[in-house]
Parts: C-alpha cells; sequence; structure tokens
C-alpha cells in the first residue's frame, strides 16, 4: 500500500513538473533525465549532503509524534554547529564539541518547550523568533569576534586533527559523518519505537487526556520530545561542522535551509528515523540533480527550485494530510468523552 501510495505521488510530481517545463520551454524527458541520472551519480557527495538532513529530519519527527511542530530545527541546527566549532577550536577535542553542539541544540528546544507547555506560546512563533534570533546573532559573532583572522569573512574552523575523516570501501568514499549519522537515526528509531520514552511521546501525540488516562504526564513529555528534537538538530550541526564543511560563513551558506529540508524529508520518511535515512538521500539526490539541470540545460535556478520541491511536496503530501485529519478527528472525540 505504502508502495503503491509513493509511486502513485512520484506520477503526480513528475506529470506537473513536466507541465511546467514544458511552460517554460524546456525539454522535460530531457531535465528529468539529467537530474536522476546525475543526482545519485557522485556517492560521497551524496552521502555528505544527506548528513545533516538526516539529523533534521528526526528533529521534526519526533516532536511531530508527540504533536508538536519543532520548526526551531532550523536555529537549532545554526548554534549546535557554532558550538561544536567554537568547542573543537579552543578545546582541540571532537567528542566533546559534538556532545556541545547537540546540547546548545537541546537547550534551544527546551526553552521553546517551556515556552509552550508553561505560557501556552505556539512552539511555531516561538521557533521562527528564534529561528531568526539565532541566524543574526551567530552572524553578529562571527564578524565580530569568532572570524578568522586569515579569512574574515568565514568562522574559525575546526582543526584537521579533529574533523571527522574519510573511509574508502573500494572505489566508494564515505564520509565518517554520514556513518554517525546513521548510527543516530538508529537510536532515534529504538527511542521512538522499542522504550518507554517514545511510547509516552506517542501517546501523547494522541491527546493530553490519552496520555493522563495511561499515567503520563503530557506537559514533561512534550518538554521531553522537544528537547529530543533539539538534540538532533544540534547534533545535525555538529556532524555538519565536524565532517563536512569546518567553519560558517557570513551568509551561512553551508548551514540555511538544512533545517528547513529536514521538515520536508521527515513527512517523506513518515515519521521513521529510519525512513528519514533513505529520504534525505533522496532528497540529496533531487538537490544535487536540480544543480546539474541548471548546469546542462540552462533551467533557472528557481525553476529546479520548484521542480524539486513539487516532487518532494507530492510525495509527503499524502502523510502530512493523514496526519492532520487523524489528530483532527482523534481531539474531536476525545473532547466528547
Amino acid at each position: 500500500m505504502i508502495v503503491l501510495e509513493l509511486g502513485l505521488s512520484l506520477a503526480v510530481g513528475f506529470v506537473v513538473s513536466i507541465v511546467i517545463l514544458i511552460a517554460f520551454g524546456y525539454d522535460p524527458l530531457r531535465c528529468i533525465t539529467i537530474m536522476f541520472s546525475y543526482g545519485f551519480r557522485d556517492v560521497y557527495y551524496l552521502l555528505s549532503r544527506a548528513t545533516p538532513l538526516i539529523a533534521t529530519g528526526i528533529a521534526f519527527a519526533i516532536p511531530l509524534l508527540a504533536g508538536l511542530f519543532n520548526i526551531g530545527s532550523e536555529g537549532q541546527l545554526y548554534i549546535g554547529a557554532l558550538t561544536t566549532i567554537v568547542v573543537a577550536h579552543y578545546l582541540g577535542n571532537g567528542i566533546l564539541a559534538l556532545i556541545a553542539g547537540i546540547c546548545a541544540g537541546a537547550a534551544v528546544a527546551g526553552l521553546i518547550a517551556i515556552l509552550k507547555v508553561y505560557r501556552d506560546i505556539n512552539e511555531v512563533v516561538s521557533s521562527i523568533m528564534f529561528n531568526w534570533t539565532l541566524f543574526y546573532l551567530i552572524l553578529f559573532l562571527i564578524t565580530n569576534y569568532l572570524y578568522d583572522p586569515t579569512i574574515p569573512h568565514q568562522s574559525v574552523s575546526v582543526p584537521k586533527s579533529v574533523q571527522l575523516g574519510i573511509i574508502t570501501i573500494g572505489n566508494i568514499r564515505i564520509t565518517i559523518a554520514f556513518i554517525i549519522a546513521v548510527l543516530g537515526a538508529i537510536i532515534a528509531y529504538l527511542i521512538v519505537y522499542r522504550s518507554g520514552i517514545g511510547y509516552a511521546i506517542r501517546v501523547t501525540g494522541y491527546s493530553d487526556k490519552t496520555a493522563l488516562y495511561a499515567g503520563i504526564d503530557p506537559r514533561k513529555t512534550k518538554i521531553l520530545a522537544l528537547v529530543l528534537g533539539g538534540a538532533f538538530a544540534g547534533f545535525g550541526g555538529a556532524l555538519q561542522a565536524l565532517g563536512i564543511v569546518p567553519y560558517i560563513d557570513t551568509t551561512m551558506s553551508t548551514l540555511f535551509g538544512l533545517g528547513f529540508t529536514g521538515i520536508g524529508v521527515a513527512l517523506l520518511g513518515r515519521s521513521n528515523p529510519i525512513g528519514i535515512v533513505f529520504a534525505a538521500l533522496f532528497v540529496s539526490g533531487l538537490f544535487i540533480g536540480g544543480q546539474m539541470m541548471e548546469l546542462k540545460t540552462n533551467v533557472p535556478p528557481e525553476l529546479a527550485d520548484v521542480i524539486i520541491g513539487i516532487v518532494i511536496i507530492a510525495l509527503a503530501l499524502p502523510y502530512a494530510y493523514r496526519t492532520i485529519v487523524y489528530w483532527i478527528k482523534t481531539r474531536a472525540k476525545v473532547r466528547r468523552l
């Protein structure tokens, strides 16, 4: 059933994409062929692009299972990356830097959770505010205090001795950061589906009354779900800094959008951490293929982004629709009790 749904969704996405490409005067068959033939060709680049998306996808998925929308994974990723870079640069300890990045992301999410649970401030609103606050705070810190004296437009870097390396299997290069991200996804799966914490999160997602009936404190569970989400967003930022790009520039080009893209990845992966790994690989392939489509067919970057967005939305929409309808029906039933 899921395979049929994905197949039909992908077909719809392709049909809409073809219509748009024809409308703008481009050869749709050539464009889509280039996107998929080049998007998954360079394994190392594909895995590198997917690494932070695995983490930000999980960062959105875990709170979603508790009925919360962690739009703040973008800012949590930023602060996780910066904290990791600072700790790695000044202390020279990669493990400590990774832990620091995770804790930084969790701390920001914890503030959002407290505002939600104890002050009833919508987490979407507070998350967006935190995203932009952290965006400009990090730019301020890089520009004034944490810049590299030899390259003023970027931050200090993670020392090479601390950076995660690359392993080679035959002719295939794999960044160690990707392997760690997959291990993180496995841990997330065990937490969500094989632990009491995950059970509490999923029950709370049905409704607060359901959680209370099961002997679960929904307030504490929501805080925990958001903190776990923030921890994984910070984890993504840490892996990006330690294993992909060891600095942040003043345009935030290496980080911007990774948190928001994780939302689509989470929906594609049906909020399952293992599914999110494959969704991150697929989305990364689309981005890489979109870049090659721009180079080889002169398609404008904006149009390439539209095509990628249509495919992702087409694949994610059925799950998003079912989730929203299920929550509405469940809460309506609970109110009648």
